[in-house]
């Protein structure tokens, strides 16, 4: 998978999730710019990642991810392992 339908993905996942529109996500997308990513929806969101890209997030990965970039890093680095 290209990095643009990771990304066209996740903007479906961050959008849906956060409820928030498409047009103002992008990679510098974070808890400090969206109200609703508290600790709850972060949780939410891993689980997301790991369904939409049938991957898993190791727990050490997990309170990493703050950025709609990090996002895609992960969802991009780990769905070529699997």
């Amino acid at each position: 998978m290209e990095r643009t339908e990771i990304e066209e993905k996740l903007k479906v996942v961050f959008s849906d999730l956060f409820d928030e529109s498409i047009e103002n996500i992008n990679a510098a997308t974070s808890p400090d710019t969206l109200e609703k990513w508290d600790s709850l929806a972060h949780i939410k969101l891993i689980n997301a990642l790991e369904e939409c890209f049938e991957i898993v997030v190791p727990p050490e990965d997990q309170a990493e991810i703050l950025t709609f970039e990090l996002a895609a890093d992960v969802g991009g680095d780990l769905r070529k392992q699997s």
